[in-house]
């Protein structure tokens, strides 16, 4: 019996499941409307967890490493969805990012990194043709239309079409759906 006990003290540290959770942020104007990035749009930022706190890509710092509370301040976490298939980031993938800086031209590149580019190539979720819908988007982005890229709500549908679960989060209210 004391083996067992001992056994499950060594053990039990050690076991942590496997899981990514990716954060869906809300971003609001002066005036309080939601920024759309695309038609219909929810998400303007994303970030992927990493050691009980979130990377992300960010115009300020670029490519860092913040807490939840230090998220919250950028805009309102929306939806947390966890990949429970995918380890948890190890230092050597987030150092391949750490310390880049951001990219306001929303290019496919590593030399700099936006935010839903950065959490698509840890995830390995393939760019897709951009669509900078000009009803949204200032004149000076067009020329981007159909570039590689990729965007929160794109990642968020993609998570959603692939059967991932994602807590919504509803000021102090919450609901799991599938």
């Amino acid at each position: 019996m004391t083996r067992l006990i001992i056994g499950l003290f060594v053990f039990i540290p050690f076991y942590c499941p496997a899981s990514v959770d990716i954060a869906f942020v809300e971003l609001r104007t002066p005036a309080g409307r939601i920024v759309q990035l695309e038609k219909d749009g929810r998400f303007a930022h994303v970030a992927i967890s990493f050691q009980g706190n979130w990377l992300h890509a960010y115009p300020r710092h670029g490519v860092e490493i913040i807490s939840r509370a230090d998220l919250e301040k950028i805009g309102a976490v929306r939806a947390i969805v966890t990949v429970p298939e995918l380890a948890p980031l190890s230092p050597d993938q987030v150092d391949k990012y750490l310390g880049k800086p951001y990219d306001p031209q929303f290019s496919w590149q590593d030399d700099k990194i936006y935010c839903s580019e950065l959490v698509a190539k840890l995830l390995g979720i393939a760019p897709r043709p951009m669509v900078f819908d000009p009803e949204l988007w200032p004149k000076n982005y067009q020329y981007l239309d159909g570039q590689p890229g990729q965007s929160p709500d794109e990642i968020f549908r993609l998570l959603q079409v692939q059967g991932y679960k994602a807590q919504i989060f509803k000021g102090q209210c919450s609901k799991v759906f599938r």
